[in-house]
């Protein structure tokens, strides 16, 4: 990770903006794991209790929620008998029963609105969490034949990062594809030509809601032109095979 940590990138766009753009320098400059880390703070340890159901839409009391992005997918879950340790007999926590998947449609202050995208729907005094586990996502190329050399540093920031356990996934891959290694995001990675750039998006795999939607211009430091040289003649080679690179 040391080479790629004197990539700079100048990022263009980031949607949603907000308390996330948090983790980009005030004057808009990173690397790719400033990107990593951009893409964290979308997915906060949130705990929180259902307060109302009307049909499918699900208000949750949560006061850990700041930063949490529309389209994040959250388990309700009820507690059941405790269990023990079998030697010392000791309580050791609680059964759960998953009762239903929710994805988050707005966040206000202690607040969470979702819907139930699950065939179950949760009951008031249901807990909801988005688990303080890594969470499982697949990244792939958005072209056929993509950079697989920044793909591999972004997998690399990703799982640096503590918060996401990562899949390499073949370009252009579906939400099956991504569902079938049991992740439940998708990030599509693109390198673009003129100007040399990439395109990152986070979409959840169970409806396809964006999470996160980056476009980004590698410009080159001092220490970081043999890196861009390399991306720029990798670009130019897929050119002159005929591949479209968009």
């Amino acid at each position: 990770m040391k080479y790629i940590k004197q990539l700079a990138i100048f990022l263009v766009v980031l949607l949603p903006m907000g308390a996330n753009a948090a983790a980009l320098s005030e004057n808009g400059t990173g690397n790719v794991d400033d990107i990593a880390k951009a893409l964290v703070t979308y997915f906060p340890k949130v705990t929180g209790k259902v307060t109302s159901v009307n049909q499918e839409t699900v208000m949750i009391q949560a006061e850990n929620a700041t930063g949490l992005s529309e389209g994040v997918l959250l388990s309700a879950y009820r507690e059941g008998e405790v269990f023990y340790h079998p030697v010392t007999d000791v309580a050791l926590g609680h059964f759960e029963e998953e009762t239903a998947l929710l994805e988050v449609t707005k966040v206000e202050r202690g607040q969470i609105t979702a819907r139930a995208i699950s065939t179950q729907t949760p009951v008031i005094e249901n807990l909801v969490r988005l688990t303080a586990a890594r969470i499982p996502i697949g990244i792939s190329s958005g072209v056929v034949e993509g950079d697989r050399y920044l793909l591999n540093e972004l997998k690399l920031a990703l799982e640096a990062t503590g918060r996401f356990a990562v899949t390499v996934l073949p370009p252009l891959a579906t939400f099956e594809d991504v569902a079938r290694e049991g992740n439940l995001y998708l990030i599509t990675f693109t390198a673009n030509p003129s100007p040399i750039s990439v395109k990152v998006v986070m979409q959840n795999v169970k409806t396809g809601k964006i999470v996160s939607d980056m476009e980004s211009v590698l410009q080159a430091s001092n220490e970081s032109d043999t890196i861009l040289e390399s991306l720029q003649y990798q670009l130019f080679e897929k050119q002159q095979k005929g591949i479209a690179v968009k």
